[in-house]
């Protein structure tokens, strides 16, 4: 079954692209930094064919790249955004066990589960199958079937 694959590996990369958010943020404003100094240079003291760093290669170099990270930022915060959203829609116990079995990848969170919640391990697993299922129909829209 694909699907769970899809969404195990979409749960469990969720973290680092939550970090990969702050970090594209942080080169968005390293870039805003790197145009003042590009602009604050003299544009006549620059012959106009010196070579590959020109003050309009740089900036235009600049405003790609600006637009190319703009791109992902947008795309990764969507897609954080969609994963919280769908989460939020699972029952307590599923969210729970997606969120330790996957996200945080808690060492011996099935056991630990069982435990909290008064299940035997094998329920913890039913439900985990489960969720896994509930979140694919949430995420590829055909609804929740129990």
């Amino acid at each position: 079954m694909n699907y769970k694959k899809w969404i195990i590996d979409d749960l469990q990369d969720l973290e680092k692209c939550e970090f990969a958010l702050v970090q594209m943020q942080s080169e968005l404003h390293t870039l805003e930094t790197e145009f003042t100094a590009i602009k604050a240079t003299n544009y006549d003291k620059i012959p106009i064919h010196s070579g590959e760093n020109t003050q309009e290669e740089k900036l235009l170099t600049a405003i790609a790249k600006k637009a190319e990270l703009e791109a992902n930022l947008k795309a990764t915060s969507l897609h954080v955004d969609d994963m919280y959203r769908i989460l939020k829609m699972l029952p307590d116990d599923e969210r729970r066990i997606l969120e330790r079995m996957f996200i945080h990848r808690e060492k011996y969170a099935a056991d630990n589960l069982a435990a909290e919640l008064c299940y035997d391990t094998s329920k913890i697993y039913r439900l985990k199958n489960a969720a896994l299922t509930h979140f694919a129909q949430l995420r590829f829209g055909t609804g929740y079937r129990p």
